[in-house]
């Protein structure tokens, strides 16, 4: 349920909150609406019946169908750089919001801010980490132990310390959202990234 209702539902949302300036495809919509009606059929048989017929107006029952397999296999880097990508946005338009209500307290001389009007973002992709996230990502590699499979933290703390990154307040979170982000890929070994 938790994937096939609730997460597919969250993707549909996801693709219409990012298209909404020029709206979705009309072909993945019914695609995504298929497959849906496919999955909901064994809770909800007699609703996933009138949908098929009715509005996909399919042949033959939803009965017979066959259910929905995917056309290759997940890319897992794909999901990662889509989730980083949803904070992005969500990151933008929260900045935006913010925008809109100070400059609504501020003075009518002001500049107004208007959100429905054109706007873009670049975003730049760095070929290399900058040197502090280096440092990171070696205190990393020194303290993984392969026999527990695991970033000893004990032992990253002590390299912080070592290389004078203990006060950087970006290194500890940073390192454990690496960390995150590497159990989440579901690598064999949290260095297998580096």
């Amino acid at each position: 349920m938790k994937f096939g209702f609730y997460d597919f539902q969250l993707t549909r949302d996801w693709y219409r909150e990012v298209t909404s300036d020029v709206g979705m495809h009309v072909d993945l919509v019914k695609y995504w609406i298929q497959n849906a009606i496919l999955l909901v059929t064994p809770v909800a048989p007699h609703f996933a019946e009138q949908i098929w017929t009715t509005i996909l107006q399919q042949p033959g029952s939803i009965q017979n169908a066959r259910w929905p397999t995917p056309s290759s296999a997940v890319d897992k880097g794909l999901l990662e750089a889509g989730l980083y990508m949803r904070g992005i946005v969500k990151t933008i338009r929260d900045s935006e919001v913010s925008l809109v209500k100070s400059l609504a307290k501020a003075k009518n001389n002001v500049k107004k801010f208007d959100p429905k009007g054109a706007r873009a973002v670049r975003i730049y992709v760095a070929k290399v980490f900058p040197e502090w996230q280096d440092l990171c990502l070696n205190i990393i590699k020194e303290a993984y132990d392969p026999a527990a499979n695991k970033v000893d933290d004990a032992a990253v703390k002590k390299l912080l310390t070592e290389k004078g990154l203990i006060k950087d307040k970006r290194a500890m979170p940073w390192i454990q959202a690496f960390k995150v982000c590497t159990n989440r890929c579901k690598f064999k070994r949290p260095t297998d990234w580096l």
